[in-house]
C-alpha cells in the first residue's frame, strides 16, 4: 500500500506538465467486496448499458464532494441504463461505514479492490490516472467515450450519450 501511495503521489506530480493516457478499451474491474450493490449490478462492458467508473477514496474531499453528484446522475439517466460504479481499494469495513455514515446520499454500486489490480493496472501499467477522483464512461457498445475529473464534463458527456437514439 505504501508503494501504491508513493507512485500515485509521483503520478500527480508528474501529471502536472503531462496528459493521462487515453483507454480504448475498459479492463474488467478487479472486485474483493461488494459494499453497495450486488454481482449482476455490473455487466460486461458492451452489454447495452453506459457504465461510469468512478476511483475515489474515503480520504478524498474533492471525491466525497463528487458523491451527491454522481448520485442524482444515477436517478436521473439510470432507468435509460447508466450504471454508477464508484472503485475504491480501502478496507472494507472502513467504506462500510462510509456508506452507512452518507446514507441517501450515495446511491450507486460501490465495489472494493484490496488487490488494488484494477488500479495498479490503470495507473502504473497505462498510464491512465490523473489523479482522485477520476472517471471512465464506457458507452453502451463497450468503449471508453470519456475520462477525467468528473467535475470536468462527465454530467456533459452523459446528456450527449443519452440523448442519441
Amino acid at each position: 500500500m505504501k508503494r501504491l501511495f508513493f507512485v500515485l503521489i509521483l503520478i500527480l506530480t508528474v501529471n502536472v506538465v503531462t496528459e493521462a493516457q487515453k483507454l480504448d478499451e475498459f479492463p474488467t474491474l478487479n472486485i474483493t467486496d461488494w459494499i453497495k450493490g450486488k454481482p449482476g449490478d455490473i455487466g460486461k462492458w458492451g452489454d447495452g448499458k453506459v457504465y461510469v467508473i468512478d476511483l475515489w477514496g474515503t480520504w478524498c474531499l474533492p471525491c466525497i464532494k463528487n458523491i451527491p453528484e454522481l448520485t442524482n446522475l444515477q436517478k436521473k439517466y439510470g432507468k435509460q441504463g447508466l450504471v454508477v460504479v464508484g472503485y475504491s481499494w480501502e478496507e472494507a469495513t472502513k467504506l462500510k461505514k462510509f456508506v452507512q455514515d452518507m446514507g441517501d446520499k450515495m446511491q450507486y454500486v460501490l465495489v472494493n479492490d484490496s488487490e488494488e489490480k484494477t488500479l495498479k493496472y490503470l495507473a502504473e501499467e497505462k498510464e491512465a490516472v490523473e489523479g482522485f477522483p477520476y472517471a471512465f464512461v464506457i458507452d453502451r457498445k463497450g468503449r471508453v467515450v470519456w475520462q477525467g475529473a468528473p467535475q470536468d464534463g462527465l454530467e456533459d458527456v452523459l446528456g450527449k450519450l443519452f440523448s442519441q437514439k
